[in-house]
């Protein structure tokens, strides 16, 4: 069986190998991987920042990869799990003992495991998933949409869990990458009147798909946001960009009594006046992955979004072209990036 591993920690080491197939165990579902998506920890295991893969403690070789779909091939009996299914994986397994998995919030479980980067993840052609972890696509959902939901699930998270938009609200996204972009589309669709989106110079392609949905894009390289976004400032602000040097303008674009999602992971410090916080009573809410019942949601406003979250789709490689496929990302090319056994 192939699959893209990571080989040791170290920058590279990471290359297709043959591996031998999964063993299916009682609880377990065998699906057959259709596309795998890419995200910058996936960039960040390749290049191995420290900042990132410390949170990671894989054996090697493991399996690369945790925004993955597939059909199913076997199933536990009664489980409603039926071999041809297509089906999106939660990559994210929490222990299920621990104080925060029995509060419904593995992603704080100290012992969680990320398939693609503690356990082999889905850059492959066959994996084995714990049958709790499978989400069968609702009908009538184009299936070329189901590697996109691990990054939804993360937006989905921030929007409608952490920091819920209300109707009329004014929402600031910052940061035009897929997550952003998500978050905007998932904004729209939970009744915000504006949503505005940052990015700069180099995103402009993202921006224009920004713009073509229904955001109010903002180069920020060439434009204040603040005079898109009106006097009364933003209701809510989504941070994605994971910049040190943003987390002061989210305060300053923030209106009075306005809500801040820390979503974007940042690779050094960040120095802020903390004033305006408690000027405007300003609230800071981080927003980490999702858990189990973010994925039941998902599942449910997917049918509304789901030709929209489709257009992020602009590069597919074969799983030998993963290092093209890597680069691309690391460079900002286009939105979404896909692998394909």
């Amino acid at each position: 069986m192939r699959a893209v591993a990571k080989l040791a920690a170290a920058p590279g080491e990471m290359a297709l190998i043959d591996r031998p197939p999964p063993v299916r165990s009682a609880g377990d579902v065998l699906v057959r991987i259709a596309a795998a998506g890419i995200c910058g920890t996936d960039v960040a295991i390749w290049r191995w920042h420290e900042a990132v893969v410390g949170q990671y403690a894989p054996t090697f070789p493991v399996t690369v990869g945790h925004e993955f779909a597939g059909h199913v091939v076997k199933a536990p009996k009664d489980s409603g799990i039926e071999p041809g299914m297509l089906v999106a994986i939660n990559p994210q397994i929490g222990c299920g003992r621990c104080k925060y998995c029995g509060l419904g919030r593995p992603t704080l479980c100290d012992n969680r495991k990320l398939m693609g980067g503690h356990v082999d993840g889905g850059w492959t052609e066959v994996v084995c998933v714990p049958v709790q972890q499978v989400f069968p696509l609702p009908d009538g959902v184009d299936p070329a949409v189901a590697p996109l939901l691990e990054p939804m699930a993360v937006a989905v998270h921030a929007v409608l869990e952490r920091v819920p938009v209300r109707a009329g609200d004014t929402a600031l996204v910052i940061g035009a990458g897929p997550i952003g972009l998500l978050c905007g589309i998932l904004a729209l669709q939970a009744g915000a009147a504006k949503v505005v989106i940052t990015g700069v110079g180099a995103d402009v392609d993202r921006l224009a798909l920004a713009r073509d949905l229904g955001m109010q894009p903002v180069d920020v390289e060439m434009s204040d946001p603040a005079v898109e976004i009106g006097p009364l400032g933003a209701d809510v602000v989504y941070e994605t960009s994971g910049n040190a040097a943003v987390a002061e303008q989210a305060l300053a674009l923030a209106g009075k009594a306005g809500r801040v999602a820390l979503i974007g992971l940042c690779h050094g410090p960040s120095t802020f006046v903390t004033t305006p916080a408690v000027l405007k009573e300003i609230e800071l809410i981080g927003s980490r992955g999702y858990n189990d019942p973010t994925w039941r949601l998902v599942m449910q406003i997917l049918p509304g979004v789901a030709s929209q979250v489709m257009r992020l789709v602009t590069h597919r490689f074969k799983l030998e072209q993963f290092e093209e496929a890597l680069e691309t990302v690391a460079k900002r090319e286009g939105v979404k990036v896909l692998l394909e056994p």
